[in-house]
């Protein structure tokens, strides 16, 4: 029943058309999910193949565009781009964007991009322990992401700005508890740092969280069927592609 929705749903777009989708991403590298490549309009990555896929069965045009994160959700609010990614559900942020599955539950749905776990990253000789840690320096974390807001919450947040790269060498350098970001990113960034025999993520996880795709309001209104549609393809290609990149088996939930 539900595969035959979903073609109820294509078929009046298959017959338009190639329909064109801005998507903002942030100029922070975010690899392996999503970073700038040569060709500065065709950024590479997890979400990029997973967003590739789920368009190309909608015979849909995609544009990509990069800003600093905070940049990139004005941008969408204002209906300068269609959609951002990835974006974690917040109420507030679902009063600015549309979310997939908001009526039956967002943060129950299986139309997502990836379920995320934050860490946190710190020295191996030192190693984070969420229910024995003592604030020294405090942790820090990318700007103007939810997991900021919840260290904040707990009153472990740094009082200083770092980015992913220099916040990771405050932590060398005894500056930093530690830094908390996506597990996968900050793996990432520790082996191009050659920092990955000096730090390593804590099993622990701060927070486990959903990234969606979302869209600016007016953008939805006016193309409901083909965003619905769009949702529904992103889950069946992260599905696939969550086989190919499994979690390290020492990561635990909260």
């Amino acid at each position: 029943m539900k595969i035959c929705l979903v073609l109820l749903l294509l078929l009046p777009w298959l017959s338009r058309a190639q329909p064109l989708l801005t998507v903002c991403y942030e100029t922070d590298d975010v690899a392996p999910f999503i970073s700038a490549s040569g060709n500065s309009t065709q950024p590479k990555g997890i979400l990029v193949d997973m967003l590739r896929l789920a368009a190309s069965q909608l015979n849909m045009n995609l544009q990509f565009q990069q800003a600093p994160w905070l940049r990139c959700q004005k941008m969408v609010q204002e209906n300068q781009l269609n959609a951002t990614l990835a974006m974690i559900w917040s109420a507030q942020r679902a009063q600015q964007f549309r979310f997939p599955d908001e009526e039956s539950g967002v943060q129950q749905s299986e139309r997502y991009l990836w379920r995320a776990q934050y860490p946190v990253f710190s020295l191996i000789a030192r190693p984070f322990s969420l229910q024995h840690y003592q604030p020294e320096f405090g942790i820090g974390a990318p700007l103007g992401y939810i997991i900021e807001d919840w260290l904040k919450s707990k009153g472990w947040l740094s009082p200083y700005k770092f980015t992913l790269n220099s916040g990771l060498q405050m932590v060398v350098d005894g500056k930093l508890d530690g830094y908390s970001v996506e597990r996968f990113i900050g793996m990432h960034h520790l082996r191009q740092l050659q920092l990955d025999d000096k730090i390593a993520a804590s099993s622990d996880n701060l927070l486990v969280e959903k990234w969606f795709l979302v869209f600016n309001q007016q953008y939805y209104q006016q193309n409901q069927q083909l965003v619905e549609a769009f949702w529904f393809n992103i889950g069946n290609a992260r599905q696939v592609l969550e086989a190919r990149f499994p979690y390290p088996d020492s990561a635990s939930a909260p």
